[in-house]
């Protein structure tokens, strides 16, 4: 228990109120004077201490959360015993890591028996394990001249961990054995329908449209929109200006551009497609200097892409000069079928020079930018206008451009980012026939 005197001008008034009462020999001003000093005799003799009784919980919700997902944290200090407790202060430490984005860890009221204080705030995950300190209880003494301090362990949940692949569901190895939901324009087998042409020798009877036969007795043979498969590369921007974030405690673009790039290969896998992984701004061990995870498909592969996003954001950034012969090396290995998704904040112009090194070679190409410029300043709001353009310029130059801007669910940004129309051409991707 530590206790503190909170009387120091009670002691002051005394004194004057004595020695002035003493040399003008003023009963009243004596006596004036023990009003302060009973006062201070009063918190003296004042005690405080933190019941046992005081329980304690927290619930971290979710308790497992990928990188910038809102998670809530609720602390709950309930009166068991019999007796009021006056003047309760609680604070629930936040690990230095993570940042509050929303109410606070901190409270106090007198506590009643059987009433409950309950603390709620939400923090921002980032990938790592965080522990929760105990919660600090602070009681005073009825004169407030004694403070009780106490830490408690609480019940309940007492570490955050975020992961890349926190949200996605199992995959199996097989995948679910169908071939690619991407469509071309040139027809042939499948479930929707595409058109129909006149019968040719050796067409199977399955595809023969009997219907019209038995209006105009002619043949003639359906077309289905043919299903294929893709090869898509996601590159990871983990240069050293694409390693800042849009607060202290919230994630990096790094970081929130790997839990892209994790959450939409897992869906591209269980349909069928292959994935391949490269970073762009670290020194890797592949070709040309380059962090390279050739094409594959299943749970095996998904595990190697998640290692190799992971590493890629603990590894100190590469001279800024590697990027463009990383970038020009991929062009190389990734072939003229496989489609880009560049992952990156676009915070200068280099990621726009890669979208262009790549149209050379024909792929198609995807820019996924997640938006981590504060834009409550006016030099955030400069740098907001100068992202946006970088965004125009690759949609310019014929990639798709996405704009992941805060508070977006990423689910419905990966939605638009692989929604491929109808009659998309067939450049970039292969025949469904095999792996």
């Amino acid at each position: 228990m530590a206790r503190r005197l909170r009387w120091r001008g009670a002691v002051v008034a005394a004194a004057i109120l004595a020695g002035y009462g003493a040399v003008v020999a003023s009963g009243t001003l004596l006596l004036a004077a023990t009003i302060p000093l009973a006062y201070l005799a009063y918190g003296a003799v004042s005690t405080a201490t933190v019941p046992a009784e005081l329980a304690v919980t927290r619930r971290i919700e979710p308790r497992v959360a990928p990188p910038g997902r809102p998670v809530t944290v609720t602390l709950s200090v309930t009166n068991d015993g019999d007796r009021t407790v006056s003047d309760l202060r609680v604070v629930d430490p936040v690990p230095p890591a993570l940042a509050v984005l929303d109410g606070s860890p901190r409270g106090g009221r007198t506590l009643a028996s059987g009433e409950t204080l309950t603390l709620t705030y939400t923090v921002v995950a980032r990938r790592g394990e965080f522990d929760f300190p105990p919660a600090r209880l602070r009681v005073r003494g009825a004169g407030a001249g004694a403070v009780a301090t106490a830490d408690r362990q609480p019940a309940g949940d007492g570490r955050l961990v975020c992961r890349l692949d926190a949200d996605a569901p199992p995959l199996s190895d097989a995948g679910d054995t169908r071939v690619g939901r991407l469509t071309t324009e040139t027809p042939g087998d499948g479930l929707t329908f595409h058109s129909t042409r006149e019968y040719r020798h050796g067409d199977p009877a399955g595809r023969i449209d009997w219907r019209g036969y038995a209006k105009q007795s002619e043949l003639s043979t359906v077309n289905y929109d043919r299903q294929v498969s893709a090869t898509v590369v996601f590159v990871l921007d983990a240069r050293s200006v694409s390693r800042v974030a849009a607060g202290p405690g919230r994630p990096t673009a790094v970081e929130l551009g790997a839990y892209a790039a994790t959450r939409a290969m897992n869906t591209l896998l269980a349909t069928g497609h292959d994935i391949a992984v490269a970073v762009v701004g670290v020194d890797g061990d592949g070709p040309g200097g380059l962090t390279w995870l050739p094409p594959g498909a299943g749970s095996q592969q998904r595990s190697k892409a998640i290692s190799v996003l992971d590493d890629a954001i603990d590894t100190p950034p590469a001279p800024d000069s590697a990027a463009t012969r990383q970038a020009r090396k991929l062009g190389e290995l990734a072939g003229r079928e496989a489609q880009f998704v560049l992952v990156s904040p676009l915070l200068d112009d280099a990621p726009v020079e890669m979208v262009g090194l790549w149209s050379g070679t024909g792929q198609s190409r995807t820019v996924l930018s997640p938006d981590i410029v504060a834009s409550n300043t006016v030099s955030g709001q400069y740098e907001q206008v100068r992202r946006r353009t970088r965004l125009s310029r690759c949609q310019a130059g014929g990639a798709r451009a996405i704009d992941w801007r805060r508070g977006t669910p990423l689910p419905t940004i990966l939605e638009a980012v692989f929604a491929v129309e109808a009659h998309r051409a067939g450049a970039g991707v292969r025949a469904g026939g095999g792996h």
